[in-house]
């Protein structure tokens, strides 16, 4: 007698399939947060064709992109011969809409990157230099996925980081293996998350 599968609630299937054609998880990462088997997720996208579907969202969601910054572009062109408000409403509307996804890619990254980097505890000015020289390379990391964010303020910013960690590095000898661990003064702190 052939025994029957365990059969999962209709949400963990629709979930596992977002997972996998929208998100573009692996297999393994789609089982791990369905908190499913991953044969049993395999089995899903062979039944459903999510392979198939995984394809058709990527190349309609790449389309999307194109075609947003070809409207932007002819909507620019007739804004500047036209000289309509009603094609400056347009335009601004477009480019909000790409500000906002712009802006909404950066906060996924730099959310990715703060899921990959386990919290630090800072109680030291060791520790600050640490945590410091990590979030620099964080927000290098940001800028250098999307270059047409980066901008005066941006490189300030970087440039304003990297200045207090050489004043920290050189002030606390970090960089020596007998280091003391001394405690963190309270206009040190401030200035760290100022920078951040």
């Amino acid at each position: 007698m052939k025994r029957k599968g365990r059969e999962h609630a209709p949400e963990t299937v629709w979930k596992a399939q977002e997972l996998y054609c929208v998100a573009r998880l692996t297999f393994r990462d789609v089982a791990n947060q369905a908190g499913v088997a991953e044969s049993t997720v395999k089995r899903w996208a062979d039944k459903h064709g999510w392979r198939e579907k995984r394809e058709r969202i990527a190349r309609a969601e790449c389309d999307i992109r194109a075609d947003l910054v070809l409207a932007r572009s002819e909507m620019i062109k007739s804004l500047m011969k036209k000289k309509d408000p009603q094609t400056g409403f347009a335009v601004a509307s477009l480019e909000n809409l790409a500000i906002k996804q712009a802006e909404f890619q950066r906060e996924g990254l730099a959310a990715e990157i703060a899921t990959h980097n386990e919290k630090r505890t800072i109680s030291s000015a060791k520790d600050a230099v640490l945590v410091l020289r990590e979030a620099i390379e964080n927000k290098l990391s940001v800028l250098l996925a999307s270059p047409e964010d980066v901008n005066f303020k941006s490189v300030a910013d970087i440039q304003k980081a990297l200045k207090l960690l050489t004043e920290m590095e050189a002030a606390h000898n970090v960089d020596q293996q007998e280091a003391p661990n001394k405690g963190m003064s309270a206009d040190l702190a401030a200035k760290i998350r100022e920078v951040l």
